[in-house]
C-alpha cells in the first residue's frame, strides 16, 4: 500500500501545476535530442538511425506552418512518437513557435 502511495506521489509531483510553467527548452532538450539533437541538426544518437528531421533546414522550415510542426509533435511522425499525453497543445505549440523557428531563421542569416 505504502510502494502504491508513493508511485501516486511521484505521479503527481512530475505533472506541473496549471500556473506554473514548464520549462520547453529542458524538455526539448530531454525528450527531442536523441534524435534530433542538442542543436536540433537531427544528428543526436539516433538521429542517423532514425531519420532525425534537421529542423533547422531553412528550405523545410519555410514550408512548415506553425500548426504542421505542432501537429507532428503531437501525433508523431514516421519513427518518431507522439507527445499528446506529456504536452498540452499549447505545450506543443510553444515548441513549434519559441524554439523550431528561431532556430531555423538563425541559420538563414
Amino acid at each position: 500500500m505504502a510502494r502504491c502511495h508513493a508511485l501516486l506521489l511521484i505521479a503527481v509531483l512530475s505533472v506541473p501545476l496549471a500556473g506554473e510553467a514548464r520549462d520547453l527548452k529542458a524538455y526539448g532538450h530531454e525528450h527531442c535530442a536523441a534524435c534530433h539533437g542538442d542543436d536540433w541538426s537531427g544528428r543526436g544518437p539516433n538521429g542517423m538511425r532514425l531519420g532525425g528531421r534537421n529542423l533547422t533546414e531553412p528550405r523545410w522550415l519555410a514550408k512548415q506552418t506553425e500548426a504542421e510542426l505542432t501537429a507532428s509533435i503531437l501525433r508523431g511522425r514516421g519513427a518518431m512518437p507522439g507527445f499528446r499525453r506529456q504536452l498540452s497543445e499549447a505545450e506543443a505549440r510553444g515548441l513549434a513557435g519559441d524554439l523550431l523557428r528561431p532556430k531555423g531563421a538563425k541559420k538563414r542569416s
